[in-house]
């Protein structure tokens, strides 16, 4: 917690007969970050893939090809499958795989294709039901010119003072009107003018088909229904086949990924004709753990170094070492960029503050309740990964959500306790008074209370801001040293206090407008502490840092969002509640006393108004929090760009050895 994890830096050579064995052991622990080795010299170059690599390879392209068509996804297996018994099948279940979905899938494809080609056939020759004509009525002379279309009403108007030598077919599609025009082919020139000139004139290509329209639609449509069936038959089979061999390609899938890792693993080494070397990186708690691996697998033969010469830190891989509780909060980090060795992990901070800022932005305990339900329904979906760990971190703030509702007295924006606001006495959900606890009368009423508690997310963004400076000033001694930290981070910290402290004292003589007592000595030291770090700040980054000390007061103003979320959502929700209690579940304080039809239409606005609040009450405070975290907080020591530990090894879920 707070650092990232201690790591060793190890070098391991041995000769080329027991290259195989160290791979595989290390493979196993799955506990050292390999350092590519880049540098070739004479004696040593980059090692090559072993020779099953090539195989592998093969078969977890052709496995991969065959789950995407099948479309497998990751499950919790039944029973891990045996690795030797797997690789024993490769050969005649992934070749018969091939072969019946590859062989379904063209012919799935086939049958789409002529589907599509029919469908486009049915929509060409519809328009024509409004035509008395039959479909080879329109091709096949020698001497006559076809147009077919949709056109304005007065097309014929125009035609006959061209020619009276035509003949004409029109009807209606769709509410259009459409025409069939035959005309001698010596026309042609007039007739295609004519009908560029006409705006309203739509071209209709005609099918090459004979037979009436109806006919010829209904042995099409027969046609489309036969080939949907045996297309519906052929998914039907795939479907079969992804349920009875999912758990194997999964499986093998693994099992090939991680086989094929450590085929491809010799292209991190250096290689001589005799011998190999690996360098890399381990967590100082395992190396013992390599040690005793190795030692016992090759029976001493490979040699294991530690080494203890300073490397640069932009070349440590970075493992986050945190408690359960805040092991969750590293996905932000990742999001954000990976720490540095030697800079603190903010996921020891942010694991607080994150789900307290959420959870005074909601702050009601009916929406934390349905935020935590949907929180587990995700963490039980999904085992792990990002969306594991995001509804972790989306269920501990919907508990301090519940947690706040008590303290507002809010349960989906109705009050839970008594409380009189403004004189006038709102009765809770309970019905009682709100209990006192550590001297504290409970509920704070947040529309009643809004002074109280605009100045206490001022209080908390004055710490947050604070403690961030006091960790960036721990960050800057460690890398350059106590003067550069007083520099860069100390004068900050004298003008955030001296600025709060002078602020403190002048504000209650403008709100009051009495005279400031500039003799105060609290008021003297906060000028003192401001003025001193302006000093230090110009003396350590140039005068040109002072046009900066304005984002220092915007930095605090800024978590009074905190509080103008919460009262967004705390406004909404009673807006909702009163229009649909006051106009249609409980008009003039009677229950029903507008109808059912009238109450009923109450319980709809009801749930949709609270149903988008709520969606606002997810996304909201997420989004504010995060932005508070990132902008206000990160920016006051946190620079990331570390590299992220990746061991070389393979967390198998699905087989075993």
């Amino acid at each position: 917690m707070l650092k990232p994890t201690k790591m060793t830096r190890v070098v391991i050579a041995g000769s080329k007969d027991i290259m195989e064995t160290t791979i595989s052991t290390l493979h196993r622990l799955n506990a050292l970050h390999i350092t590519d080795y880049t540098e070739e010299m004479k004696e040593f170059k980059i090692g090559r893939p072993l020779k099953p690599a090539s195989k592998f390879s093969e078969y977890l392209l052709s496995l991969r090809a065959i789950s995407n068509q099948l479309g497998v996804t990751g499950k919790e297996p039944v029973s891990k499958k045996s690795a030797k018994e797997l690789a024993a099948q490769f050969d005649e279940k992934i070749t018969k795989l091939q072969k019946e979905v590859s062989s379904r899938f063209e012919e799935l494809r086939s049958i789409e294709f002529k589907i599509k080609e029919k469908e486009d056939i049915i929509s060409s020759v519809k328009p024509f039901f409004g035509l008395p004509l039959s479909m080879d009525s329109y091709h096949g002379y020698d001497t006559l010119k076809v147009y077919t279309g949709y056109i304005g009403n007065n097309f014929e108007e125009k035609l006959s003072k061209i020619t009276k030598n035509y003949e004409l077919f029109t009807g209606e599609y769709e509410k259009r009107k459409i025409f069939a025009l035959f005309v001698p082919k010596a026309l042609e020139g007039d007739i295609q003018k004519l009908l560029q000139e006409e705006y309203t004139y739509v071209e209709l290509k005609v099918p090459h088909l004979k037979g009436n329209p109806p006919v010829i639609l209904d042995e099409l449509t027969k046609e489309v229904s036969a080939l949907k069936e045996k297309q519906a038959a052929i998914k039907s089979e795939l479907e079969n086949i992804k349920n009875e061999y999912s758990e194997f390609v999964l499986a093998a899938d693994e099992y090939l990924s991680a086989e094929t890792q450590k085929a491809e693993a010799p292209l991190k080494f250096a290689t001589s004709p005799n011998a190999f070397i690996i360098d890399g990186w381990v967590p100082s708690r395992r190396f013992g753990e390599i040690e005793s691996g190795l030692a016992e697998s090759t029976r001493g033969l490979a040699y294991l170094a530690r080494i203890e010469e300073e490397a640069k830190e932009e070349e440590i891989p970075i493992e986050l070492e945190n408690p359960a509780l805040a092991k969750p909060f590293e996905l932000l980090i990742d999001t954000f960029a990976t720490p540095k060795y030697k800079e603190i992990d903010p996921a020891s901070v942010i694991f607080i503050t994150f789900p307290l800022f959420y959870a005074i932005m909601l702050g009601d305990v009916g929406y934390g309740i349905i935020v935590a339900a949907m929180a587990m329904v995700i963490k039980n979906k999904f085992k792990t990964g990002g969306l594991n760990a995001l509804a972790l971190i989306l269920f501990l703030s919907a508990i301090l959500s519940i947690l706040f509702g008590f303290i507002f007295g809010e349960f989906f924006g109705f009050p839970i306790f008594n409380v009189e606001v403004k004189g006038e006495m709102e009765h809770g959900i309970l019905g009682i008074a709100g209990p006192v606890i550590a001297g504290m009368h409970l509920p704070i009423h947040r529309f009643g209370e809004v002074q109280v508690l605009l100045l206490m997310t001022l209080f908390i963004g004055i710490f947050h801001i604070f403690l961030g400076l006091i960790i960036g000033f721990r960050n800057i001694t460690v890398e350059h040293g106590l003067k550069h930290a007083v520099y860069e981070k100390g004068s900050w910290m004298m003008i955030l206090v001296g600025g709060v402290t002078v602020i403190a004292k002048l504000m209650p003589s403008l709100m009051s407008r009495t005279p400031l007592q500039t003799g105060d000595p609290v008021f003297i030291i906060g000028m003192g502490l401001a003025l001193i770090g302006m000093v230090l700040l110009i003396k350590g980054e140039g005068f040109i840092s002072i046009l900066e000390l304005p984002t220092l007061l915007s930095n605090v103003l800024s978590y009074s969002r905190i509080l103008a979320i919460g009262l967004s959502s705390a406004g909404i929700a009673l807006a909702v509640n009163t229009m649909s209690m006051n106009l249609f579940i409980r008009p003039g304080g009677v229950l029903l006393g507008g109808g059912i039809g009238l109450a009923l239409v109450g319980v709809v606005i009801l749930f949709i108004g609270h149903l988008i609040n709520l969606l606002l009450g997810i996304l909201g405070p997420g989004l504010h929090s995060l932005r508070l975290q990132y902008v206000e907080f990160f920016t006051k020591f946190y620079e990331g760009g570390g590299k992220k530990y990746a061991p070389f090894g393979y967390n198998k879920k699905y087989t075993e050895e």
